[in-house]
């Protein structure tokens, strides 16, 4: 049996997620607990032995990502498509405001959902396959191998729907910042494993942060 396991990892929190900003491809960087945060997860992953580390490009997830390199001592390989959901004249605005103009498009960070169409981004079905292409190419690439992912909220999310088949109305999980989570393809079977654990963040006396 080929066992590829994917940590998965989302990045520490940023001044935006503490407005409650809808971030997408807007580039915001780290405050200071989402530094202390990435050291936290990076402590946690010190034991680890992987044979690879991916992050998005984006600052906020980069910026955790070099922060684990150090413990692991393995390169970051930026990778545009772990990006989170573009979501075009959206970005940077106050959540507070998009759900009175653009339900059906929120209600999809929470809810899976039929395809939503976002002004000047990109669809709700495209994004979701852009990250079930990536994780299957990753698959091919470090097949049997253990791989550590830098990602975001939405990009976490749009992998459980993917491994997990989920379907309907039913409530997605939230994610809180620098958690750690796990996948892995047994052969042809996704299974998860872990998802959201947030244990390492009481050493720092940092609270769990739940944000989109």
């Amino acid at each position: 049996m080929i066992v590829t396991d994917f940590i998965l990892i989302r990045h520490g929190q940023t001044k935006e997620n503490i407005e409650g900003r809808l971030q997408g491809h807007f580039d915001g960087s780290l405050d200071e607990t989402g530094i202390r945060q990435a050291h936290a997860v990076a402590a946690r992953l010190a034991g680890e032995h992987a044979a690879a580390l991916y992050s998005s490009d984006l600052k906020r997830a980069y910026k955790t990502a070099e922060i684990i390199a150090r413990n692991l001592h393995l390169p970051v390989r930026a990778l545009r498509e772990l990006r989170e959901w573009h979501l075009g004249e959206l970005e940077n605005r106050p959540c507070r405001e998009l759900w009175r103009e653009y339900p059906e498009i929120m209600d999809c960070f929470l809810h899976d959902s039929d395809d939503v169409a976002v002004p000047g981004g990109e669809s709700f079905s495209k994004f979701n396959q852009r990250i079930a292409d990536c994780l299957e190419s990753l698959t091919e690439k470090h097949a049997g191998e253990r791989i550590i992912l830098v990602a975001h909220g939405g990009v976490m999310r749009a992998g459980f729907r993917y491994i997990v088949g989920r379907t309907g109305c039913n409530l997605l999980p939230l994610l809180s910042n620098a958690s750690y989570s796990r996948f892995c393809k047994r052969d042809a079977r996704w299974q998860l494993c872990t998802w959201n654990d947030v244990s390492h963040l009481q050493s720092i006396g940092v609270r769990e942060s739940v944000t989109f």
